[in-house]
């Protein structure tokens, strides 16, 4: 005589990869794929990471990691003791008129924070900048506006 198999309902067995599938993924904060918080998109205005602002605004036209670009080299210790970290922030800011350097800044039309142009300037000058090489130098006025205020601007008479 046989005996019938007990059966067993179909809803046992759906549930069974459900719940495997609950178990094994409420343990895992980091799936596969998921990008960290440093890998995730964020908005262009939230960029604080030096490399990454320089790659994306500077680094087409002065080169990767500040030199061998079509532009000045922004690497150089002699450029960068001539001029003032005021001077670097306008040119970053407002770009200068005639040439192909736009400018960066918000207000002036550009995708720049005043934080990230800080950000520009401050690592530029820790990175590449050896003031200690320039120490006892002293150096001409580097614009036209700090040679006037200085007294030796153009069309200015020298007083000895």
């Amino acid at each position: 005589m046989m005996h019938p198999k007990p059966a067993i309902p179909l809803f046992h067995y759906s549930f069974i990869p459900l719940i495997l599938t609950i178990i094994l993924t409420s343990g895992c904060d980091r799936l596969p794929g998921k990008p960290t918080l440093e890998e995730r998109w964020k908005p262009a205005t939230e960029v604080t990471d030096f490399s990454q602002l320089y790659a994306q605004n500077c680094s087409g036209c002065h080169g990767a990691d500040g030199r061998l670009g079509a532009a000045r080299p922004l690497n150089d210790p002699l450029y960068l003791a001539l001029v003032g970290e005021d001077t670097l922030r306008g040119v970053i800011a407002r770009g200068v008129p005639g040439t192909s350097m736009p400018a960066f800044a918000q207000a002036a039309g550009g995708s720049l924070t005043d934080q990230q142009i800080d950000i520009l300037v401050k690592e530029m000058r820790g990175r590449w900048a050896r003031p200690e090489e320039f120490k006892n130098t002293v150096f001409p006025p580097y614009s036209a506006q700090e040679a006037t205020a200085t007294g030796s601007g153009p069309g200015m008479a020298r007083r000895a």
